[in-house]
């Protein structure tokens, strides 16, 4: 298994726990190390960059699931009854996710760029 294969089982992992955790009650959901608006985005981030590792060859795809992915997550939202969706939300994780596809194509041609 190659390096990229792992990065890719991460990322769809991560994709899913943060699925489950967006639906999961609130005592279930780990505790804010910041404001909800600063753990949205840094894990919107996090995972857009470990999809721009798992498919370097494809950013514009990549960049299109991550605000898809935003939009879908505060939509479902709607199934929790304590919570509910905000279009500021969904255009803040947007931004964490095209700023992680950015961040990760850097580090990537970084790294490329010392391998020349």
């Amino acid at each position: 298994m190659s390096v990229i294969d792992m990065v890719r089982v991460i990322a769809w992992i991560s994709l899913a726990t943060m699925g489950f955790l967006a639906l999961a009650p609130l005592r279930w959901r780990p505790r804010a190390i910041a404001t909800a608006n600063v753990d949205s985005l840094s894990m919107f981030v996090l995972l857009s960059m470990l999809f721009a590792f798992s498919y370097p060859d494809d950013r514009r795809v990549v960049a299109i699931f991550c605000i898809v992915g935003a939009i879908v997550s505060e939509i479902l939202l709607l199934i929790s009854p304590r919570r509910d969706p905000r279009v500021n939300d969904a255009l803040l994780k947007a931004l964490g996710g095209l700023t992680g596809v950015v961040i990760g194509a850097v580090i990537l041609q970084i790294i490329s760029f010392g391998h020349r």
